[in-house]
């Protein structure tokens, strides 16, 4: 997937509530997220409420992270 389609896929994540449900169904707080893609708890936060929008390699990152716990889920539901 070319770079600003995963912006943009990222950033409908988190508009439409998929981002917050990926990590709760996951059993992840807003710190180990964050750790993992280098930003703040309250950073994720902001970006699953609508506050913020995430932008540049941060979002890439989260699109990253959410992408992985996707796949996780999946192999867990066929199981």
């Amino acid at each position: 997937m070319v770079e600003v389609q995963k912006l943009v896929a990222v950033r409908q994540m988190c508009a439409n509530g998929e981002a917050r449900r990926i990590r709760q169904t996951a059993n992840l707080t807003l710190a180990e997220i964050g750790g993992d893609v280098l930003v703040t708890p309250t950073t994720v936060q902001r970006w699953e409420t609508g506050q913020r929008s995430p932008r540049g390699e941060q979002a890439l990152r989260y699109y990253r992270t959410l992408a992985r716990l996707r796949r996780l889920d999946i192999h867990q539901e066929n199981s």
